[in-house]
């Protein structure tokens, strides 16, 4: 995916490295919202991508298992901290 101006301004005001924005592409949970998509790292999420890169590489990386980043098509938007539980739309669940 390629960033957008704002995105590379973002990352850099918010200390989120291109590393955590690949991680975040390649094992973040997607759900989609108001015409975009949010990555962010779940509980299972983050499960494989410490089985996969170790416990010992991801100690000290806290923030970047809590970043976030939304994009629209093949472009970046935005990149940030989940500070709040992602919060879904009633007509995104279909359990009920």
């Amino acid at each position: 995916m390629k960033l957008s101006k704002h995105a590379c301004i973002r990352m850099q005001q918010r200390g989120i490295s291109s590393l955590a924005v690949d991680r975040l592409a390649a094992y973040g949970q997607v759900d989609h919202q108001r015409g975009a998509e949010l990555f962010y790292f779940n509980k299972k999420s983050r499960e494989a991508l410490k089985r996969d890169l170790g416990n010992h590489r991801l100690r000290g990386h806290a923030k970047t298992l809590n970043a976030y980043m939304v994009s629209t098509g093949d472009r970046i938007a935005t990149v940030g901290h989940r500070y709040q539980r992602v919060v879904r739309h009633w007509s995104d669940i279909s359990a009920f």
